[in-house]
């Protein structure tokens, strides 16, 4: 097969062995070109402006800019079919199934990714990839009860190592944004977890969480004792963890704990 009838494909994903797992598995592939791989969503946008792609895998979230945030940016005729891959929970996938051509949920399994190449091709011999896939995805990206509407999540799916782990709610005291990741925290570990705040104050289930600062969300039922401190609210978690609630949440914090 020339080079030139081959699939090329842009991956990206800021894990390092997310991405060379998927690289490898793409490159079993014969009519597969990988023609690059992007830790971030600024560098995938430059690979795919420099390597006009038929097709690019896009990890949900990643630090700079978010796979969604990727997918807004791909217009014009030569804009590539969008694949997402992704941890979320069966329900968020089925939203973000209505924009791209499909998605892989992680972890990766090789069955899975060859069932996907088989439609991306299709679809790129077809020619269908410049009809209305691009224009399809923008459009439910942009729509903001896409997320809203989701239904609520009962267990949090967090990544560990090479899988997706189940938590209960009820052993989460903490979520919380760190060097742009969003990390929760359940029986002395940390776990990366593919929503944003906003995202998961919209999902979780009503009065068990409260926000109570820009970067954190806190399980009410995790709360020892809480304080002013020097005009702060302090709250004082069961596992010893301080958390300060900002002045703009502050009312609202005192508010869910009487």
């Amino acid at each position: 097969m020339s080079k030139e009838d081959r699939l090329r494909v842009v991956i990206a994903d800021d894990e390092p062995r997310a991405r060379q797992f998927m690289e490898k598995l793409l490159n079993e592939h014969e009519d597969v070109e990988v023609a690059g791989v992007a830790k971030g969503g600024g560098e995938a946008l430059a690979l795919i402006a420099r390597h006009k792609p038929d097709a690019v895998f896009l990890d949900i979230h990643m630090p700079d800019l978010s796979g969604l945030e990727v997918a807004r940016h791909l217009k014009g005729d030569d804009a590539p079919i969008v694949v997402f891959v992704t941890a979320y929970d069966q329900h968020a996938v089925e939203a973000f199934e209505l924009a791209a051509l499909d998605y892989v949920l992680k972890p990766i399994r090789r069955e899975r990714l060859g069932e996907t190449v088989k439609r991306v091709r299709a679809e790129a011999a077809a020619g269908a990839k410049r009809s209305g896939n691009a224009g399809a995805v923008r459009e439910a990206l942009a729509n903001e009860t896409l997320q809203q509407n989701a239904q609520p999540l009962h267990r949090l799916p967090v990544r560990h190592r090479r899988e997706v782990k189940l938590l209960d709610l009820a052993e989460v005291p903490l979520v919380f944004s760190r060097d742009r990741l969003v990390l929760a925290r359940s029986e002395g570990k940390e776990f990366l977890v593919d929503y944003t705040l906003q995202e998961l104050e919209s999902r979780l289930p009503e009065g068990m969480f409260v926000r109570v600062h820009r970067g954190a969300l806190v399980n009410l039922a995790a709360i020892e004792s809480y304080g002013a401190e020097d005009g702060v609210l302090v709250l004082r978690l069961k596992d010893g963890t301080r958390v300060e609630a900002s002045e703009r949440r502050a009312a609202e914090v005192r508010r869910k704990l009487r």
